[in-house]
């Protein structure tokens, strides 16, 4: 059976809140003689997706004014997100040179090009996420989990080695899991290394906009040890040592529900 969908302007929804989010999904802004178009798509930090347009001589250039690369190299893996960019190039048909991800585009193929260019750049930099080696937080994820369901087993269903899908709906994987008084708390290990670091405050980040429902927890094996990383942690998730006492493991959980 195939449905017939009408399609009609922005200013014609009647439903306020959906209007609202339609005119936020994609947002355009000047810078000199270029725009900047806010694309619905999320880098791996969390940051959204941006595509620049310059007029250039009756064409225009679209280009990812190299964020791809930026966001890479946020977690160091800026020479596998070149990688990728070099092998999605004939697959999106676009450019990659000096960092950016480009194409020169007609006024007919703006609209494709900004798409093209935005899906190449974000595809790229998850790519290059993605591949990144994971570190050793394996052992204190096992650790927390053992303790969570010495404690809250037999009163609360305790997990290990979970998934939820986050506001973005992306499945993030949790060393584990407590359901408390209508609560999901989630625990999982981050370590003092920057691709680490990323890939936990972009996890929490996204699990944090599902509302007071779902309570992240990182759980470190010391607290000072985490230095300059610590404070990108604690923005987006309550912090712990993995060997805090049963007493504060019982407060937490607590004061989390």
């Amino acid at each position: 059976m195939t449905m017939a969908f009408d399609q009609i302007d922005r200013e014609k929804i009647r439903d306020l809140a959906i209007r609202k989010a339609v005119e936020g999904l994609v947002r355009a802004s000047t810078w000199g003689q270029s725009y900047l178009i806010t694309m619905p798509l999320v880098y791996p930090s969390g940051s959204a997706v941006g595509v620049k347009v310059t007029p250039e001589r009756g064409s225009y250039l679209v280009s990812d004014f190299g964020m791809g690369f930026r966001e890479a190299e946020g977690f160091e893996a800026q020479r596998s997100f070149g990688a990728h960019a070099g092998r999605l190039k004939d697959r999106f048909g676009v450019d990659y040179e000096d960092h950016e991800i480009k194409i020169l585009a007609n006024e007919r193929q703006i609209s494709s090009a900004i798409r093209r260019v935005a899906c190449a750049s974000h595809r790229s930099a998850t790519k290059a996420f993605n591949a990144l080696p994971e570190m050793d937080g394996d052992e204190i994820g096992l650790l927390i989990y053992e303790r969570l369901r010495k404690l809250f087993g037999d009163a609360h269903q305790v997990m290990g080695k979970t998934k939820v899908a986050g506001a973005s709906s992306i499945d993030w994987s949790f060393a584990a899991e407590v359901k408390y008084q209508g609560r999901q708390i989630l625990f999982d290990a981050v370590v003092p290394h920057r691709s680490s670091v990323v890939s936990a405050k972009s996890k929490f980040s996204d699990i944090r906009r599902l509302g007071p429902s779902v309570h992240p927890i990182a759980v470190v094996d010391n607290i000072e040890r985490m230095g300059k990383w610590l404070p990108l942690i604690s923005q987006e998730a309550e912090v712990i040592e993995g060997g805090v006492s049963e007493d504060v493991l019982r407060r937490v959980v607590a004061e989390a529900a």
